[in-house]
């Protein structure tokens, strides 16, 4: 075979290794050196044996790629040229490590004769990412030789089923190419057999639920991307009698027999509960809590707490979990229905609280001014019921988590919890936009700002996305931090105003902006059809922010006394 062939077979290999694990996903990050692949991509795309997305910018086409495989739940191959392009998908790649996201890297590469000895564009890309994957794997140069293509074959789909093994994650598949780069289109693909993975299904044994037989249970959910087997378990526990605290990202704000502002209580409660409200065990699923307030409290505990996991990977940054239950959820719900239930009075309790929660943050009045607290407010009773809502880190996050009440948990929150960075914000969104639901973005400037590239993709591949902007001109997180108490550095090295006019952002990238200050006109916009990309930008101030969390903590704790409870 001559180097053309050689070339188009190795692509073959990897792609078709890829396909027969059932990925079907490729984002591209163009360049020269991954010319062959990207060449072969887009005719696979062109047949629609692939889904291709092609990015430009590597830092937005990592968290596009991210967004995808997010909400997809599938392994979305990432394919970029050599030097620092690979570079720029770093912070994605971090973010899918802690947050168990499924990407599989393919870093293309100078050969082995032009690295180190200053070839243009040629970094060592061995092990590049280093702890931030699951495994890296040097993939051989195309050649003649069948046992190379087989070993490529194994690796490839080894790799796929890497990454979406607990703890899902991503992988590095490194390729060097030499030139000629051009791959023989006219010669056909060829598929490649699945090699098939066989798991079996974990039962926990029955001792280890004992804990839990008759017992004052409380059930903390933190982040998960799916609702899969989540609601079956939120229906055992309210069979049970086991009041649920959900986190905004548990996909389970707003079921039966959860308390969404566990966060406002325990401010409102200086972090204790009274006797008849302390749970006798604790259980505690998904990732980490976007609830200081309830992470601190859990530290304060000195009943069990048990944490249900399904791999030796499992965060408890709080160093409180006493019992492991490594278990899915599907194995770990039937065996709840052997559990006596917790005695009638605990429940009743949590739902006497929880209509005291309820009433004591009345909504916002229609032509009040629009505050940071009312906009989930006024998300949560006029967003679809099918929407996905992807959130910003920092302030956006935590205004969701104590003011986001849905009357349902159809609606799915999303947001990079893991490495919990300001960065990719819009392409992660934009990623995730890929599907036929609506979506929505909330976001404050800074975090929009740092990501206005990947605005491009609404347009280049028609996707749907309306962008709530909290514009408090910089960075609103640090209002509530110390410091704040800078007054002469403060604004220069936190707040960091901006001085962007977003009617003209929204323009450049052919989208619809309109300003809404009122709850009225928020809702009036979301209520227009969405066509490509729509920008809202709602105006707060920080300082009034501050004030007003904290006028809402008071009227929670004012309730509470005047309930009796505390």
């Amino acid at each position: 075979m001559n180097a053309q062939t050689n070339v188009t077979a190795r692509v073959d290999q990897i792609l078709g290794a890829f396909m027969a694990q059932q990925g079907r996903v490729v984002v591209l990050a163009p360049g020269s050196r991954s010319t062959p692949v990207a060449l072969r991509v887009a005719q696979l795309a062109q047949a629609k044996q692939l889904e291709l997305y092609v990015d430009v910018d590597e830092r937005s086409a990592g968290f596009f790629a991210l967004g995808l495989a997010k909400t997809r739940q599938q392994p979305v191959l990432l394919v970029c040229t050599s030097g620092t392009a690979a570079a720029n998908f770093y912070p994605a790649i971090c973010e899918a490590k802690i947050s168990e996201v499924p990407l599989l890297v393919l870093t293309t590469d100078r050969p082995p004769e032009l690295t180190k000895i200053g070839a243009p564009q040629a970094l060592d890309q061995d092990h590049f990412y280093g702890q931030q994957v699951k495994a890296f794997w040097q993939l051989p140069l195309p050649s003649e030789l069948a046992a190379e293509g087989d070993y490529t074959n194994m690796v490839v789909q080894r790799s796929v089923q890497t990454a979406l093994t607990p703890p899902q994650g991503p992988i590095q598949l490194n390729l060097p190419l030499r030139k000629p780069l051009m791959p023989d289109l006219a010669l056909p693909f060829q598929p490649v057999a699945s090699l098939q993975q066989v798991t079996t299904t974990q039962t926990l044994a029955a001792q280890a639920l004992t804990g839990l037989q008759g017992k004052r249970v409380l059930v903390i959910v933190g982040p998960h991307d799916t609702t899969s087997a989540l609601t079956d378990f939120a229906a055992a526990a309210q069979r049970l009698g086991w009041p649920i605290w959900t986190d905004p990202l548990s996909q389970l704000r707003g079921a039966a027999a959860t308390i969404g502002q566990a966060d406002l209580m325990l401010k409102a409660a200086q972090g204790t509960l009274p006797t008849a409200l302390q749970p006798e065990v604790i259980l505690r699923l998904g990732g980490t809590l976007v609830s200081a307030a309830i992470s601190d409290w859990l530290q304060a505990q000195t009943c069990p707490i048990y944490q249900v996991v399904m791999h030796a990977d499992w965060p408890d940054h709080t160093l409180s979990t006493t019992v492991l239950l490594q278990s899915t959820l599907p194995a770990l719900v039937p065996q709840l229905a052997a559990l006596t239930p917790a005695p009638a009075t605990w429940w009743a309790h949590w739902q006497a609280i929880s209509a005291i929660l309820a009433a004591a943050l009345p909504a916002p009045t229609t032509r009040a001014t629009l505050t940071e607290v009312g906009v989930p407010q006024v998300l949560a009773r006029t967003l679809p019921a099918n929407a996905d809502i992807f959130i910003s880190n920092s302030m956006p996050i935590r205004d969701m988590d104590d003011f986001y009440q849905p009357a349902t948990a159809t609606q799915r929150l999303f947001c990079n919890r893991g490495a919990n960075g300001i960065d990719g914000i819009v392409s992660t969104a934009l990623g995730m936009s890929t599907n036929s639901r609506p979506h929505y973005l909330v976001t404050g400037d800074l975090a929009l700002f740092h990501d206005l590239n990947g605005l491009m993709l609404t347009q280049r591949y028609s996707l749907q996305l309306t962008v709530i902007l909290l514009n408090n001109q910089g960075g609103g997180i640090f209002s509530f931090l110390p410091q704040h108490d800078e007054p002469a550095y403060f604004e220069t090295v936190f707040g960091t105003p901006q001085t962007l006019d977003w009617a003209q952002v929204a323009a450049l990238y052919h989208g619809r902006y309109q300003q809404a200050t009122t709850s009225a006109a928020l809702v009036a916009a979301l209520a227009q059809p969405v066509q490509g990309l729509q920008l809202i930008e709602v105006p707060t101030q920080r300082e009034a922010n501050v004030a007003q969390h904290a006028a809402a903590v008071a009227q929670i704790q004012r309730a509470l006394q005047e309930s009796g409870w505390f």
